[in-house]
Parts: structure tokens; C-alpha cells; sequence
């Protein structure tokens, strides 16, 4: 074999090897999965002193759920390609440990300099290692330094992973849509959502005291609603009674005399996709199919239109675990906008 075959021989190797890296398995498993890789696994000291920033409860009204789930591995049993999609990595920035080289071989020369300066301690790397994954470091120069991390910044932890999952789960969803129903909806009611071909049409009326959209996706049932109202103002926490009653006169119509527990309806102050907006979350339930469960609606006044406009969050999902599916429907419920 002559010097030029073998050059072409060996140059193909490399693109096949190179290709490879990049075709690497894509990531497997729920969004709420969470790989913890530290320095010796589970019960090391920053495994125990991390999990409780990441293994939050969420108060779902009949139950009490973490948001995500820990799978705690050694650094030296890291894989290239680890198949789940969101890892955590914790340790100090050692070059003498296996979660150290993890760390600077994730962060690169000037993550390492910045750590090392004290001007990073907790970073974040979308599509690594590969496409629809995340990476987070939690790391420091030092054993006291990234205590001191964890004691003032790992608080911060879980809303940094929820808002990863949440951006990849929702671009997941919105691979394929239902473009054709986007544009009718658009032009007969003003408002926009991009919905997953998962989703369909449930029911549609524009007139009687009740318009309304319902979509659903079942096995089980989420269902994302939108209705709205004549409002002339910006609704507050006062106006709790008003919004109850909005809500409840809907459901009643339009869900088949679905009902709430008033006593288990909260109320909070937040922002929806890109606007302020008033938060309920309660227990739904119907006698008539005897059947019940979580719920969230997000209210959003349009003081163009004096319009209060209401996205409706609801799963039933008896035995399951909430918390992945009402993720789910946050994701797809956010891209709402009105006109």
C-alpha cells in the first residue's frame, strides 16, 4: 500500500472517529432525571451537602413531589457520553482528582481562570456533552471556597436546572407543530401558541358566555385551555374572589361541571411566557366522572383590549408522578402570546 493510500485511509479514520463523537448517544430518560457526578458518589461530602439544593419538594395539592430525581455516580465512572439529559458535576477544581480534570475539561482555559479568580462558581454548558443535553459545574478552588459556594449560591441550583429543562423540553416539543391550526387559531382569536402534533383540538367556540380553546394530550391527560373575559383592570391578589369565580364559571360550562376546592386554591404574583400575571393552583375535581387533580392558571390582562385572557393548566394522572407532566405543559403553554 503506497504513503497516499494510507494518508486517505488514516484521514477517513479521523472524520469516522470525529463523526462519532459527534453522533453520540442522544440523551435518554425524563427531563426530571438528574445524573449528581462527584469526586467518590453517593454519601461523599458535596454529594450530601448538594442534594438538597437540587431534590426541592413541589406542593401538587395531593401530594408532595421533588422536581427532580438524583442518580449520584464517581467521577471516574463518567462515561464520554452519558445518555441522560441533565448532569450536575460538583467537586473542587483539581487536576489531582477525576472530578477536577472533569471540570477543566468542561470549562476550558478561561472557565478555569475565572474560577480560579473566584468570578465563577457555578456554570452551565447547553448541548453538553452532546446536543439536547446539559452540563452544570458546580465547582471552586478550594475545599472551604466551594463550601462557601454551595452556602450562598446553592439556592440558586434548581431554578438554573428547571429553566435548562424547560428550554430544552419545549424545543424538543416544538420539533413538529401543527402550523395549519396555529394559523386558524391566530385569525380567530388574536392570540398564538405553537402546538406539538401530540396535542389536538378538543373543542373550539368563539361565542355563548363561555369561548374558549381546549387542547389535550392524553395517557395520561394534560389539557391546556384559553378563554377570556371583559376585564378593566390589571387583576391583583385582592381581586381573588373575581378570579375564583371567572375561572369556576368556565370550568363548570365548558369541562363537563368540573369543580374546585376553594380551600385549596393558592394565589401568587408572577410572570407567564412575557407577561405579569396572577397564579392559581388548586385541586380540580368532577363528581360526575369521579375524578380530580392538579391544576395552574395563569391570568393576563390586555389593557389594549381590556381583555383577561386565561391559559389553563390541568393534569389527571392518578398514581403518577406530576411534576414531569405539569412541566410539560409549561413548556408548551409558554410560547402563548396575544395580540
Amino acid at each position: 500500500m503506497n504513503r497516499r493510500v494510507q494518508w486517505i485511509l488514516l484521514l477517513g479514520l479521523v472524520a469516522t472517529l470525529a463523526s462519532c463523537r459527534e453522533l453520540a448517544i442522544p440523551p435518554a430518560g425524563s427531563y426530571s432525571d438528574v445524573l449528581l457526578v462527584t469526586e467518590a458518589g453517593a454519601g461523599d461530602r458535596w454529594a450530601r451537602k448538594i442534594r438538597p439544593y437540587i431534590e426541592v419538594e413541589h406542593d401538587y395539592v395531593t401530594t408532595q413531589e421533588t422536581g427532580f430525581t438524583i442518580q449520584n455516580i464517581r467521577a471516574a465512572d463518567l462515561g464520554e457520553f452519558p445518555t441522560v439529559k441533565t448532569i450536575v458535576i460538583c467537586g473542587v477544581m483539581d487536576s489531582g482528582t477525576d472530578v477536577g480534570l472533569k471540570i477543566i475539561d468542561l470549562i476550558g482555559p478561561g472557565g478555569v481562570q475565572r474560577v480560579a479568580h473566584g468570578k465563577a462558581t457555578i456554570l452551565k454548558k447547553e448541548d453538553r456533552p452532546a446536543p439536547g443535553q446539559a452540563t452544570v459545574i458546580v465547582t471552586a478552588k478550594s475545599a472551604d471556597a466551594l463550601a462557601s459556594v454551595l452556602a450562598k449560591r446553592g439556592g440558586e441550583l434548581e431554578r438554573i436546572l428547571e429553566e435548562s429543562c424547560q428550554r430544552r423540553l419545549r424545543r424538543a416539543l416544538m420539533a413538529h407543530t401543527s402550523v395549519s391550526l396555529e394559523r386558524r387559531l391566530y385569525r380567530k382569536y388574536g392570540f398564538t401558541m405553537k402546538i406539538p402534533y401530540l396535542y389536538r383540538l378538543m373543542s373550539d367556540e368563539a361565542n355563548g358566555p363561555t369561548p374558549g380553546v381546549e387542547l389535550m394530550r392524553d395517557a395520561p391527560v394534560r389539557d391546556i385551555g384559553i378563554f377570556w373575559s371583559d376585564w378593566d383592570k390589571q387583576p391583583t391578589l385582592y381581586d381573588r374572589d373575581a378570579l375564583f369565580a371567572f375561572r369556576a364559571q368556565h370550568v363548570w360550562r365548558r369541562y363537563d361541571h368540573d369543580r374546585m376546592d376553594p380551600n385549596r386554591v393558592r394565589y401568587t404574583l408572577t410572570r407567564f411566557a412575557t407577561y405579569p400575571a396572577v397564579r392559581m393552583a388548586g385541586y380540580w375535581y368532577n363528581q360526575n366522572d369521579v375524578a380530580g387533580g392538579y391544576f395552574e392558571t395563569y391570568l393576563i390582562w390586555d389593557k389594549s383590549s381590556k381583555l383577561l385572557w386565561a391559559v389553563d393548566l390541568l393534569v389527571f394522572a392518578p398514581a403518577r408522578a406530576k411534576h414531569p407532566l405539569v412541566c410539560e405543559l409549561r413548556a408548551v403553554a409558554e410560547t402563548f402570546r396575544y395580540n
